[in-house]
């Protein structure tokens, strides 16, 4: 039972952190189509971030418990539990990844209005700059294998979410925290 249990928290955790990648691409799409707006969306963010995740998570020991309930559930004999994981976690990717586009072109509109002073040389650069910051942020790397099989890509997924998921977090913390005055 503790193995399980946490097993349980511990894929909990994996997909909370999806959904908050998909809050902050949220946050920042929202600051940057709605200027002026009064209110601040935090309970929303709460509920995507800890709540989603917290019904899809019930839901999977549910369908564990019913459908394979063997060992310490770190095998999948059977498809269906694990897809109910998979697919909330496929979703949150795939919106933040539209989010990311979105945010990306309303940056090059901004750079290309005549208020903004500069070359076109210069412009590419800060676009290509903000580009490159909201990489990390928005977990933009978990695209490239999400949509593989994982038996397919398991090798190659494994060092690349290695290589760059392990320390999405440090980029972060620097680029948005340690390197930012205002915090």
């Amino acid at each position: 039972v503790g193995c399980k249990a946490i097993l349980v928290f511990f894929q909990y955790g994996v997909m909370a952190n999806f959904y908050w990648l998909l809050v902050e691409g949220l946050y920042l799409h929202i600051l940057l189509v709605l200027i002026f707006s009064p209110n601040r969306h935090f309970t929303i963010y709460l509920l995507i971030g800890w709540g989603i995740p917290t019904v899809f998570i019930i839901t999977w020991t549910v369908t564990r418990i019913i459908l394979e309930d063997t060992g310490c559930w770190d095998t999948n004999e059977h498809g269906g539990p694990w897809w109910v994981i998979r697919i909330p976690i496929l979703i949150s990717i795939i919106v933040n990844f539209i989010l990311f586009i979105s945010i990306i072109r309303i940056l090059l509109q901004k750079l290309r209005s005549p208020d903004v002073g500069g070359n076109d040389q210069s412009q590419y650069k800060r676009l290509a700059k903000s580009t490159l910051l909201l990489i990390p942020l928005f977990g933009v790397h978990y695209t490239v294998f999400a949509l593989f099989p994982d038996r397919s890509s398991n090798n190659y997924k494994i060092i690349f979410e290695l290589c760059l998921g392990s320390f999405q977090g440090l980029i972060v913390a620097v680029l948005y925290c340690f390197l930012n005055s205002e915090v």
